[in-house]
This record gives structure tokens, sequence and C-alpha cells, in this order.
């Protein structure tokens, strides 16, 4: 090989001179040049080497991911632990208000604002007595409620203790002004055995239970 590129024209043995050189310095870098696995490995141990200076610099900081929200309770808050203090208003004897969101009052089901009830041989509007009870439990209307479950009218179901540390419902219903909804609970049971002995509020007179009026006023 030697031979004949000496009698080859100068610049082609110049040519094939120069890529022998670039062949070799070739050869000599593949060899020099460490295996993949040994590249990625460095190149995790300088990713995780900078994560953690970053770390200790306080630089940063993990993301706390954000919740999807249902109702105002980020969703995957155990029910027992969504706690939170508002001011509400008052809709009817069973339903608070937050803004426009309405607040169900767990366990208990008051007259219906239009529901008739008879008291010492003479209608009376029970719905708004009951109202008007509830607003009187709450006083300036600031509670504590821990939410339960949300029902199908997208209403979340709340057990509220107002400022006093009372059990709003417990109370409506032992003053006679609603009943225990035994349908989804038997907490006020108790509570409705006093009010009826004692015939404090609907039970001084006639009526019918919330859920029956219903019933009958849907048909």
């Amino acid at each position: 090989m030697i031979f004949r590129r000496r009698r080859l024209p100068p610049d082609l043995h110049d040519a094939l001179r120069a890529a022998d050189r670039r062949d070799a310095w070739q050869r000599l870098r593949d060899r020099l040049r460490p295996p993949w696995w040994l590249r990625w490995g460095a190149a995790l141990g300088l990713a995780g080497l900078a994560v953690a200076i970053g770390w200790q610099a306080g630089l940063i900081r993990p993301v706390a991911p954000i919740p999807r929200v249902v109702h105002g309770i980020p969703e995957g808050t155990p029910a027992p632990l969504a706690r939170f203090t508002a001011r509400v208003g008052v809709v009817d004897g069973d339903t608070l208000s937050v803004g426009h969101e309405r607040l169900r009052i767990h366990g208990i089901d008051a007259p219906e604002m239009a529901q008739p009830c008879e008291r010492a041989g003479r209608p009376y509007a029970c719905g708004d007595a009951a109202r008007d009870a509830m607003a009187g439990i709450l006083g300036r209307g600031v509670v504590t409620c821990a939410q339960l479950d949300t029902d199908q009218y997208r209403r979340r179901i709340v057990r509220c203790h107002d400022e006093a540390g009372r059990d709003i419902g417990a109370e409506l219903v032992r003053q006679g002004w609603a009943l225990a909804f035994t349908r989804f609970s038997t907490d006020y049971l108790r509570q409705e055995a006093e009010a009826r002995a004692a015939r404090r509020g609907l039970w001084e007179g006639r009526f019918d239970p919330p859920w029956d009026w219903r019933a009958r006023s849907r048909n």
C-alpha cells in the first residue's frame, strides 16, 4: 500500500494520509468513549446531585397537587374531617345558605315553607315557624359544620354547631320544630321524644310529617 501511494499524484496521496489520520483518531475516541450504561449512570448521578443541592439551598420545593373540588370540598377529604366555619343564612327549618350554596342539616326534617299545620283548631304556617326557630338558634349565624355527604340536589349534608357548641339540628328537634329524619338517621330520636312529651312546637297541634306532605304535594 505504501508503494502504491508513492506513485499516486501528490494531492491524492495527501488526501489518503489525512483520511488515515482521521480514522486513527476516530478509533482512539471509540476506545476511550465509556459504554452507554456508564454515560447514563453519570448523567443521572449529576441530576440527583443538582436536585440535592437545590433542595438544601431552598431553591426546590415539592409542588402540591391541585385537588379537584366538588361542591366546595376537596375530593378525597374524609367526610368527618371536612370542617368549615361560616356565617350562614336560614332558608328554611332544615336548610342554611352560604352565599348561593345550600347546606342541608343532617338527620332532621322540618316543615316546608308552604306547608300548613294546625294549632288550637286554626291553621298556621309551620314552615315559617320552623325557619324562625332555626334563626333564633343561630343567633349571629356563625356555625362550624362538618360535611357528611352530598344529596341528589348537590347540597352538602352537614352537621353544624353554633357558637355555644350546640348541635343546631338536635336543638331544633328538641324545640319541636323538626322531626328526626329516620329514613337517613336515628341520631335525634331522644330529642323528638322529649319535644313530643312536652308538646312543644309542632307537637302542640296537628301536622303531617314533612316527608308525607311532600309526597302528597307531588301528586
